[in-house]
């Protein structure tokens, strides 16, 4: 199962997934942002973060030049995977740029589950929106615990805690 942030454009979560707008991010790696980058970030429309990766890339190649080929390779390396890793959150901050509202956290297998169950719980006028103050249902208050904690004989005893001896049967 993977973890979706769901947004909507203008804010109004019930508004946008009427119109079908409602944009849905995993938590995840993203693959297509570690092989092709330079593809992945202008098909999402993620000009800034493009922009970013272009002057990364350039500054690598530029100290290449003057280290050592292994050491440059491990640093483009690394900035790949660091790249893959925070792809999905780099697309989270330009949505957020843009004044897309978060509007709910859905767990499911893939994007079209995710939806599905996101505008289930806006159909369901029992369930809290997210966002809402909840107050926790009252509670019983709980029994106290009659049994005592058993410590073993063999282990030394915790300093500020007084001697627990073993429980007669």
């Amino acid at each position: 199962m993977t973890t979706f942030t769901v947004h909507a454009p203008t804010g109004d979560a019930e508004a946008d997934a009427r119109a079908d707008r409602l944009v849905l991010l995993p938590e995840k790696a993203s693959f297509a942002a570690f092989f092709v980058p330079f593809l992945w970030a202008p098909w999402k429309r993620l000009w800034w973060v493009f922009a970013g990766w272009i002057v990364v890339t350039v500054a690598i190649e530029v100290v290449a030049g003057h280290v050592s080929a292994s050491l440059a390779a491990i640093v483009s390396v690394g900035f790949a995977v660091w790249f893959a890793l925070a792809a999905n959150d780099l697309a989270r901050w330009t949505w957020e740029r843009r004044g897309a509202r978060l509007v709910g956290v859905v767990e499911a297998r893939d994007a079209e589950e995710a939806l599905v169950r996101f505008v289930a719980r806006l159909a369901d006028p029992r369930r809290p929106r997210f966002g809402d103050v909840v107050e926790p249902a009252a509670a019983a208050a709980p029994a106290p615990s009659t049994t005592r904690p058993i410590m073993t004989p063999d282990l030394p005893a915790v300093v500020g805690w007084g001697v627990l001896r073993r429980e007669a049967k």
